[in-house]
């Protein structure tokens, strides 16, 4: 079993086997809630059409008054399901309807210490999600190399430059209002664009195991630099679209150690994802299309996993 943070046994073992769950979060009441308070707080919404999360604004008021009242909206709901844990904040995520609206495969940062700990992300929609909706999807397994690699803007993915190898193999979330996809922070993930000619508005909310110390990393040559982070870090960039990318000026460095990022080939990126998601229990083990298998593939990937 991983970290303990579910209190349900089977939503534990699920959650350890896939890297995600899905289940009823907030009811319609509270979807409606939450619905006002996106229309409060964004009276101005975009011409055209990017992916939009609230935590990218240089308002950190704004920021800092979502997360809280989100929190505060969910916070009965955090109770029912999860024990030792600790919310980090939330923000709103907005597409309009828009070509440009995709947001690209990706897993989020390490923000903890993921061999004593857990950090969720728990993504609520606040309307139905359909194949037009741009909605999440998701890489069943692809936690699992999680406690094997860094996760930074500064660090490339295991998976950098096949992107579109990874993209179509991950499993469309279609959930409705108020449903949560809860899932580890180093699941892979993706979201198509936008094509439903209207507004699509979601949730994103942190948990994490209580007293987990916050982290981030920053990557110079070979070296990955740690910085110990106050708790709203996440909310506190003041440019986020050029300060994730530099030495943080927030936080306390607690030191050097090199690392280099895992390089693997298209075929090894193929494979891996096959087997991620048979250990996830969704499709038979059989190998990736289109390629050779490259010869001591398993034995290779183990060294450059362990």
């Amino acid at each position: 079993m991983g970290v303990r943070i579910f209190k349900d046994d089977n939503l534990q073992s699920l959650f350890d086997k896939q890297g995600y769950v899905v289940v009823p979060f907030i009811d319609e009441a509270e979807v409606k809630q939450l619905n006002d308070l996106f229309d409060e707080l964004h009276p101005n919404l975009p011409e055209g059409g990017g992916f939009v999360s609230g935590s990218y604004s240089s308002d950190y008021e704004y920021k800092k008054k979502a997360s809280d009242l989100i929190v505060k909206a969910l916070s009965r709901h955090y109770e029912r399901l999860f024990v030792n844990y600790q919310p980090f904040g939330a923000a709103f995520l907005f597409k309009m309807s828009s070509e440009t609206s995709e947001l690209g495969v990706h897993q989020d940062w390490t923000i903890v210490d993921e061999t004593k700990y857990v950090a969720l992300n728990c993504w609520i929609p606040l309307i139905d999600i359909n194949e037009t909706s741009g909605g999440l999807q998701v890489l069943p397994g692809s936690h699992y190399p999680a406690y094997n690699t860094l996760r930074a803007p500064t660090i490339p993915f295991f998976f950098s430059g096949n992107e579109d190898a990874v993209a179509p193999e991950t499993l469309p979330m279609y959930v409705k209002a108020g449903e949560a996809v809860i899932l580890n922070q180093s699941v892979i993930h993706y979201s198509p664009p936008n094509r439903s000619g209207k507004i699509r508005k979601a949730i994103t909310a942190g948990v994490k195991t209580k007293g987990a110390p916050m982290k981030f990393h920053y990557k110079a040559d070979d070296k990955v630099e740690a910085f110990a982070m106050p708790e709203d870090f996440l909310i506190s960039f003041e440019n986020f679209y050029t300060d994730i990318f530099e030495r943080p000026k927030m936080g306390e460095s607690t030191g050097f150690k090199e690392y280099i990022s895992p390089v693997l080939t298209r075929q090894e990126v193929l494979n891996l994802i096959s087997n991620l998601k048979v250990n996830a229990g969704f499709e038979e083990n059989k190998p990736a299309p289109a390629l050779t298998q490259p010869e001591g593939f398993f034995k290779r990937l183990s060294k450059i996993f362990q």
